[in-house]
C-alpha cells in the first residue's frame, strides 16, 4: 500500500484518505441501503409481510406477526439508514456542496426521523405482543429488549442534548465549543449500539422461527435463516464503513528529537 509521508510535518495519507474517497462514501451507502432491502425481503419474503390489525386464526386465536413485522422493517429504516446518514451530515453528507447551517439541519432532520422510526419500530412490538390470543406474549423479558430500551434512552437524551446546545443553543459558544467531542462520541456510540441490538434482534428472531418451525438439518439452510445471517453481516459492515469516515488525520511524521506524543489530539470544529 502506497503511503506519502512528508519530513516537513505533512501527514501520511494512504488511498483510503482520511478522509476517504467518493467511492468509499457510495460503497458504505450501499452497505445502508442493501441493508434495508435485505430486512424487506426477509420481511415479505420469510416472515409473513406487514399488516395492522391481528389476523384470527381459530376460536380466540389471533396471528400477529404481522404487526410484529414493523418492528425490524422500521428499525432497518432508523438505524442502518437515517442513523447512518445523520453520523455521515457532516464529513459525507448527500449534497456535498451544503453550507455548514444547512448541513446541521440535515443532521438533525435525519435525527428526527430516526427516532421517530425507533418509536414507531417500539410501539409495533409491543401491539403484537399484547393482542397475541389465546395468550399474550409478555413484554421487556428478553435481553434484545433491554439493549433496546437503554439505546432507545441514550438516544433519546442525545437527541434532545442536540436540540437544546447546538440546533436551538441556549448555552455560550465556547461550552457548545467544550461539548463537541461528547455529543460526537455519544452519536457514534449509539449509532454502534443500535446496530449491535439489532444483530441481536435478528439472532433472537432467528432462534424463535427455529424452534417454531422446527427446522433442522438442510432445513438449517433455508432462506428464512441463512438472509438473517447476510442481514448480520451488513449490519457490521455499514457500522464498519460509517464509522471510518470520522477516522482522524495521521500523525505528522516525526523529525529526530521530536519528544511529541505521535497521534496528537484532534479538535473536531463540527459542533
Amino acid at each position: 500500500m502506497a503511503i506519502d509521508e512528508y519530513e516537513d510535518g505533512g501527514v501520511a495519507k494512504t488511498f483510503l484518505g482520511p478522509p476517504p474517497p467518493s467511492w468509499f462514501t457510495w460503497l458504505t451507502r450501499g452497505c445502508e441501503f442493501t441493508t434495508f432491502i435485505l430486512v424487506t425481503v426477509w420481511v415479505f419474503k420469510d416472515l409473513g409481510g406487514l399488516a395492522f390489525t391481528a389476523v384470527s386464526t381459530g376460536t380466540n386465536a389471533t396471528d400477529t406477526s404481522g404487526i410484529f413485522n414493523w418492528h425490524p422493517l422500521l428499525m432497518s429504516l432508523a438505524f442502518p439508514v437515517l442513523m447512518a446518514e445523520a453520523v455521515l451530515a457532516y464529513r459525507a453528507p448527500l449534497g456535498p456542496a451544503l453550507e455548514r447551517p444547512q448541513r446541521k439541519q440535515l443532521h438533525a432532520a435525519l435525527h428526527s426521523l430516526a427516532l421517530a422510526c425507533i418509536i414507531g419500530a417500539i410501539a409495533a412490538a409491543i401491539s403484537s405482543h399484547t393482542r397475541k390470543r389465546p395468550d399474550p406474549i409478555p413484554n421487556f423479558y428478553s435481553p434484545h429488549s433491554w439493549l433496546g430500551l437503554t439505546t432507545l434512552s441514550v438516544v433519546t437524551a442525545q437527541y434532545l442534548v442536540g436540540l437544546y446546545v447546538y440546533l436551538f443553543p441556549k448555552v455560550a459558544i465556547r461550552n457548545r465549543r467544550a461539548m463537541a467531542p461528547i455529543h460526537q462520541f455519544f452519536g457514534r456510540a449509539t449509532f454502534t449500539a443500535g446496530l449491535a441490538t439489532m444483530a441481536v434482534g435478528v439472532q433472537e428472531k432467528t432462534t424463535f422461527v427455529q424452534n417454531g418451525m422446527q427446522l433442522s438439518g438442510s432445513a438449517l439452510y433455508s432462506s428464512v435463516i441463512q438472509l438473517a445471517a447476510v442481514i448480520q453481516v451488513f449490519l457490521f459492515l455499514t457500522g464498519i464503513l460509517v464509522l471510518f469516515h470520522h477516522a482522524g488525520p495521521a500523525a505528522p511524521s516525526r523529525k529526530t528529537g521530536d519528544n511529541s506524543q505521535l497521534l496528537p489530539d484532534v479538535i473536531s470544529q463540527e459542533a
